[in-house]
């Protein structure tokens, strides 16, 4: 089997726990999108409802009974909740090919106490064939309010070894009863090395400057590098540090990356390259002389700023792009000082 990466403190104090027979019956897995919660969750998952086996380490491969069935969403101890489909044709779509075929608009606002409600039949038994039952609530943040009232009434009267995970994006947010009766659990960003190994593992025909793209790109987040690789955030991420590093006096890159993110189907990549394009400048001011420039902190902000209102605000695709290129180019125009 091969072990699990990354998240060393947070799974040691999980096995700890478990080893001295002081389990907690509801975990709160907190820390940014993308850290690797929802995958520690189905691992810890496994590590319990694997526990009359004994497994020696917290392993990412799960080829054993209890693997199997939680892979094939079969295993009769165990429950996930997340969002749904947000009609009857997203149903459908979940029910023929799996929640995960669905896109992020064809998901519903929020988990809904009604599926809170469907985990019922579940405490009313005994586990069927391991010693816990295990629910994962992925995230805990998606619970409308009636969802995580329900919720509580289960956290405050546990059912009998069953443990509980609430993925969290925004523990903070959360109701303070909930966090009041869970074990908080932090993630960190995954360093360079364990990040090499994550993305490797998930898409092993990537090249090395690729790899090193998306390390950089990923700030930590092996979700985050993931989400990058399908929208091809490598090539986009390359013509903005030419534009940052050559300044683009012809507005020819800036034209060509434009372009590239102005059509509808672009969507994906035009979200992504408005979430990375303020790091990458971010980046470029901590590691340049403008470190200190007041000027490109200036530039820094206004390209924040422009990249957080474009969705909400609908702004034109083509017109935000130019102006981020724009505002990039200004770097190179600021570390020569001028």
């Amino acid at each position: 089997m091969t072990e699990y990466v990354g998240h060393k403190k947070p799974q040691q104090i999980f096995c700890q726990s478990l080893a001295k027979d002081k389990l907690h019956h509801a975990w709160i897995l907190a820390g940014d999108k993308g850290l690797g919660k929802s995958a520690f969750a189905q691992q810890a998952a496994h590590f319990l409802l694997n526990s009359r086996n004994q497994p020696s380490t917290f392993t990412s491969v799960q080829d054993d009974e209890a693997g199997h069935l939680l892979a094939a969403g079969s295993h009769p101890d165990f429950r996930l909740l997340r969002r749904g489909g947000k009609g009857d044709k997203e149903v459908k779509k979940a029910r023929d090919n799996g929640l995960d075929s669905l896109d992020e608009h064809e998901l519903a606002r929020a988990i809904k106490v009604d599926q809170v409600r469907a985990l019922q039949p579940l405490f009313q038994n005994q586990a069927s064939i391991s010693d816990y039952r295990v629910v994962v609530i992925d995230a805990a943040d998606d619970l409308e309010r009636a969802g995580a009232n329900a919720i509580l009434k289960n956290l405050e009267e546990p059912p009998q070894n069953t443990i509980f995970f609430l993925v969290s994006h925004m523990p903070d947010r959360l109701l303070p009863t909930i966090r009041s009766r869970c074990q908080m659990l932090r993630f960190d960003p995954l360093s360079a090395d364990e990040m090499r190994i994550v993305l490797k593992n998930a898409a092993p025909n990537l090249s090395d400057a690729e790899l090193a793209t998306l390390i950089l790109a990923g700030e930590g987040s092996p979700g985050r590098a993931l989400q990058y690789i399908e929208v091809g955030l490598a090539e986009l991420e390359a013509i903005a540090r030419e534009i940052i590093k050559t300044g683009d006096r012809d507005n020819s890159l800036k034209s060509d990356l434009s372009r590239k993110l102005a059509l509808k189907a672009a969507t994906p990549r035009y979200r992504a390259f408005l979430e990375r394009a303020p790091s990458l400048m971010a980046e470029h001011i901590r590691s340049s002389r403008v470190a200190c420039s007041i000027v490109a902190i200036e530039k820094w902000k206004e390209a924040s700023e422009l990249a957080t209102a474009a969705l909400p605000k609908a702004l034109d695709n083509q017109a935000v792009i130019f102006r981020l290129g724009s505002l990039m180019g200004d770097l190179n125009m600021t570390g020569q000082g001028k």
